[in-house]
């Protein structure tokens, strides 16, 4: 890994984690009206888990990018922690997606299914890539701790696409669910938020998980997961 490439991909961790931190600081209020004052089910406690976990696990990314003692044996121990971290990650707000569509389905477990079914290939590739990870290679002046995303061949990419099939999977059954009730005014603020909610979610999640499928197909070797770090946002 070059040092322009190393310097990219710590310049996209710290961007990253600054849109992370602001988000949270402007939803902060909300938090509290809405989760802390409540009653936690599932949803809550997988919220918070969610939410403060994803900080964790960029602070830890940040130090392995840009402490020069991190490599070698350290770092290869490290990138099993950073798979670990974004399967935790991703995988929380999938699930969260799930209960919502098991929330707008009652009863019908084919609807549950085919996205569970996705979301348990997902989870058994991150598994399967985490055992096969290796991190990617560095100069003698450059020490940055990073997975590389193209070991083993083709597996990269259908790490990528399987999050856009399942969150393409979630964007379909809840606009084919709520948009109906929409129009007949069924019911007033919940339904219209979870279309506008999801749809606001799936373009910008869907775009990230793009962007990253098409930088593991072209892009370096340095820098082919690069945007991976979006996902946790």
């Amino acid at each position: 890994m070059s040092d322009l490439q190393a310097q990219q991909a710590i310049l996209v961790a710290i961007a990253s984690f600054t849109v992370l931190c602001w988000d949270h600081m402007i939803t902060f209020a909300d938090e509290i009206d809405l989760i802390w004052y409540k009653r936690k089910g599932l949803s809550g406690y997988l919220f918070l888990l969610n939410r403060y976990i994803t900080p964790l696990g960029f602070v830890v990314n940040i130090v392995a990018l840009t402490l020069p003692t991190w490599f070698g044996e350290s770092c290869r121990y490290f990138i099993r922690y950073e798979g670990a971290m974004a399967t935790i990650g991703i995988g929380i707000a999938q699930l969260m997606m799930l209960l919502r569509v098991h929330a707008l389905y009652p009863g019908r477990r084919l609807a549950i299914a085919i996205p569970a079914l996705l979301l348990l290939a997902w989870l058994a590739l991150q598994a399967c890539l985490m055992a096969h990870g290796d991190m990617v290679p560095n100069t003698q002046q450059d020490h940055s701790c990073r997975e590389v995303y193209d070991s083993p061949p083709g597996l990269s990419v259908t790490r990528a696409w399987i999050p856009l099939a399942y969150d393409t999977v979630i964007f379909v059954m809840t606009v084919w669910r709520t948009l109906p009730s929409n129009r007949n005014r069924e019911i007033g603020r919940i339904l219209p938020t979870l279309l506008s909610d999801g749809t606001l979610y799936y373009i910008v999640i869907c775009s990230v998980n793009l962007i990253l499928t098409v930088m593991i197909v072209r892009a370096p070797p340095a820098l082919k997961g690069v945007s991976a770090q979006l996902a946790f946002l």
